[in-house]
């Protein structure tokens, strides 16, 4: 039937068509818009209530500040904090915690550490670490980073751990610096 139509009138009912699928899709899109804003309306008059009591309570706790029997407290804390400080011995100065941490700072990235060994005799401690370099040149930059630390001294890296250019196997000997300063208390 549409093509019984003479052309003046296909262009109107076409035009009538694109008139009618318009007026359809906006009607769709408001549907779409008011159903959207009957769902979220609730929580968003929810949240704005939750967020207008939180910046109240804020606001009053920020107003109220410390009463002077919080202020005689923390005095009197800060004062036994710093008796018992003052009674606290010095720690153990030689701890194997305190010498891992301290390699650990020194490690290159292309160096794997694969164990500690803290030996003490006589009041002489003896350091080393084993592991694996990727190659001499992460190897010496971890050698050089140990030497440089004020942590340590004595450094010793067999020259034999050299002879590979990749994955090697290595031990680093050395002790600990008698310029080390002593742990810091809190």
């Amino acid at each position: 039937m549409y093509k019984l139509l003479t052309e003046e009138i296909e262009q109107e009912v076409s035009r009538e068509y694109g008139r009618r699928r318009a007026v359809i899709a906006l009607f769709a899109l408001i549907l779409v818009l008011a159903t959207g804003i009957v769902g979220f309306l609730p929580s968003y008059l929810l949240s704005s209530a939750r967020e207008s009591e939180v910046l109240e309570r804020i606001r009053i706790q920020s107003n109220a500040g410390e009463r002077g029997e919080e202020v005689e407290l923390k005095a009197w804390l800060s004062k036994l904090n710093l008796e018992l400080h003052t009674l606290t011995p010095d720690p153990y100065p030689d701890q194997p915690s305190v010498f891992i941490k301290n390699v650990l700072d020194q490690k290159t990235a292309n160096v794997r550490l694969t164990s500690f060994s803290w030996v003490k005799v006589k009041n002489k401690v003896a350091l080393s670490v084993d592991g694996i370099a990727l190659n001499r040149q992460a190897l010496i930059a971890f050698e050089n980073s140990i030497e440089s630390s004020e942590h340590f001294s004595g450094v010793t890296l067999p020259i034999s751990n050299l002879a590979q250019d990749k994955d090697i196997d290595f031990q680093i000997k050395f002790a600990p610096s008698s310029t080390t300063p002593s742990v810091q208390k809190p």
